[in-house]
């Protein structure tokens, strides 16, 4: 909180001296360029936190703008005025939500042609601009207006939108700082792990992009104040084009970075527009050297240089008495497959597997490379599509599901190559895992939410030889693989999940640390008492874990039974031997 207040009091101190030291003009100047800002702070946001980059946000620009020259024409009243300038931006925020959350529905790679989509929907509204006449003005514009509250344009009208500016400033830092906005920063990191955490990213993208729409909203009010008239311009493709220019120079990673983008750049084309006449080429060459040489932008070099001089502190884990339990149901119930059958195109992946597991204990799955093992897990995550038959648990279906929904069942899974978000750090990781199947909306805004760990994470951590606690600030990207597997397992067993499915947990690791993870995996089966599926080929894994093993094999299950029963079976023994370590 220290840091927003210290950071918004200098942004807001910087910003009202302008008038005072270089007269209104200038600070007319600053204000047009702070309120593209705004917008490209949205942008900035959805493109430096989700990896979604809108081509679009000049349409929710120019509309709003627009919308706000009509209500200025037409709307005496101030209280009304000001009513009608919020609900514009409301809409805005909510068609956005729609549109994205539409889009990535069910497609996580859908970044490209979103891009192409918001492209499409800033030319179709330049468009309409240029021609709706009784509605805009046509290709003149629409003015005539003057500003809310009869606002100075040179004048009072600077201090609203420095008032804006900071408003927008520290709510987004604000939600950096939340649950939601760690939620958020792990979009572009690592999707499918969120979505096996159970959080549809889809909506969580819809609410970015809802976000940033908003945020445009409010800036294309304020141009319209500012400028007196609005133009077909105001919501076409070049300003769209600008503001994602201004952004990435600025820095999208960075509250601050759009800002600094659209007033330094901004002015800069400005002031050499009239003396210069290759200013396009010189900004261009700007835009590509920041891209190539410092992809974070200004803000981004800024913030490396201040993170040298000083050190980061050291991470922290609090345990939190009161973290909710788990939201998914804890029946006792096995996990069945009925003749379930996977194809895609002519390749038959799981042909007609037939399972029913017990209501609690280890289940080990073997087979040669190929068996279907991985694809059987697939299956109950929502990764496969099941083509015939099906997979129940708890008394319901749970195939043909998203993934996010696997864990609303109570099933949590741990990838056979070892799924951490990167650029986050341990106990940043840690923290998502803690709110998967346990946080409520309201949590999510809570700051206390990112404190929580509960008895069992705490005493997991503490295992002697478990090397994460030391490692609490350290980004998970540099963390050795072996360090990586009990990271995602930790993540994984927090959300202390009915079903756990573990594929080869201890695929990469040494004798040590293979004994150690075969240790936290029992203690954790009988804390839960409920069931593991695990994934292994090491059959000295197997005996010590199994307390019942499935073996496949050309998708089908080919035999289960306890671990004595399976060494001696002899269709075992003629298609597959495991080694051990």
């Amino acid at each position: 909180m220290a840091y927003i207040v210290s950071l918004s009091l200098a942004l807001l101190g910087t910003l009202l001296l302008v008038p005072t030291l270089f007269g209104s003009f200038t600070a007319y100047q600053i204000g047009l360029f702070l309120i593209y800002g705004i917008a490209g702070q949205g942008i900035g946001y959805l493109w430096g936190r989700t990896g979604i980059l809108p081509f679009g946000q000049a349409a929710f620009f120019g509309i709003s703008a627009y919308a706000c020259a009509n209500i200025l024409l037409h709307v005496p009243s101030l209280p009304l005025q000001i009513v009608a300038f919020v609900a514009v931006m409301v809409v805005a925020g909510l068609i956005a939500f729609v549109l994205a959350s539409v889009v990535f529905k069910g497609r996580a790679d859908s970044g490209p042609f979103f891009s192409l989509i918001t492209l499409a929907l800033a030319m179709i509204v330049e468009q309409i601009a240029g021609t709706a006449t009784t509605v805009t003005g046509g290709f003149n514009g629409l003015g005539g207006f003057n500003p809310v509250a009869g606002l100075d344009q040179f004048g009072s009208l600077y201090y609203v939108i420095v008032a804006a500016v900071v408003v927008s400033t520290v709510t987004l830092l604000t939600l950096d700082r939340l649950p939601a906005g760690l939620l958020v920063r792990s979009v572009a990191d690592n999707e499918k792990r969120l979505q096996l955490f159970g959080f549809p990213t889809h909506v969580l993208k819809g609410c970015v992009f809802g976000l940033s729409a908003a945020f445009a909203a409010m800036a294309g009010i304020l141009f319209a104040n500012h400028q007196g008239i609005v133009t077909p311009t105001s919501s076409g493709f070049l300003l769209s084009a600008n503001l994602v220019i201004w952004t990435a120079v600025g820095g999208r990673y960075h509250i601050l970075g759009p800002l600094i983008g659209a007033v330094g750049i901004g002015y800069l084309s400005a002031e050499l527009r009239d003396s210069f006449v290759y200013w396009e080429v010189l900004l261009a060459l700007i835009f590509i050297l920041v891209v190539l040489k410092a992809p974070g932008g200004v803000a981004g070099l800024v913030h490396a240089g201040w993170s040298r001089i000083v050190p980061q502190r050291p991470g922290e884990l609090a345990i939190v008495s009161d973290v909710p339990a788990p939201r998914a149901p804890r029946t006792p119930e096995p996990l069945s497959f009925d003749d379930t059958r996977v194809q895609i195109g002519p390749v038959r992946i799981l042909n007609g597997v037939n399972l029913t597991t017990p209501n609690k204990g280890v289940v080990c799955v073997i087979g040669p490379n190929g068996a279907g093992k991985t694809s059987l897990l697939n299956v109950i995550t929502g990764g496969l599509p099941v083509v015939d038959g099906g997979v129940r648990f708890a008394a319901k279906s749970i195939h043909n599901r998203p993934p996010y929904a696997a864990m609303h069942s109570g099933i949590a899974r741990k990838l056979q190559v070892p799924s951490v978000f990167p650029s986050l750090t341990v106990s940043e990781n840690l923290c998502i895992a803690m709110l998967a199947g346990r946080a409520g909306v309201r949590d999510f805004f809570t700051p206390s939410a990112l404190r929580w760990c509960n008895e069992a994470q705490t005493e997991l951590l503490a295992t002697p030889s478990l090397p994460l606690l030391e490692t609490l600030n350290t980004p998970a990207s540099d963390l050795p693989q072996g360090h990586r597997q009990f990271l995602e397992f930790a993540m994984t067993a927090a959300s202390e999940s009915r079903v756990l499915l573990l594929d080869e947990p201890c695929a990469g690791l040494s004798p040590a640390e293979t004994k150690l993870m075969t240790s936290i995996v029992r203690i954790y089966q009988e804390r839960t008492d409920g069931i593991i599926i695990l994934i292994e080929h090491d059959m000295s894994i197997v005996r010590e874990l199994a307390d019942h093993v499935v073996v496949m094999h050309q998708g089908a299950v080919l035999a289960e039974g306890s671990y004595n029963d399976i060494r001696e079976n002899e269709a075992v023994k003629a298609v597959y031997a495991g080694g051990t370590k």
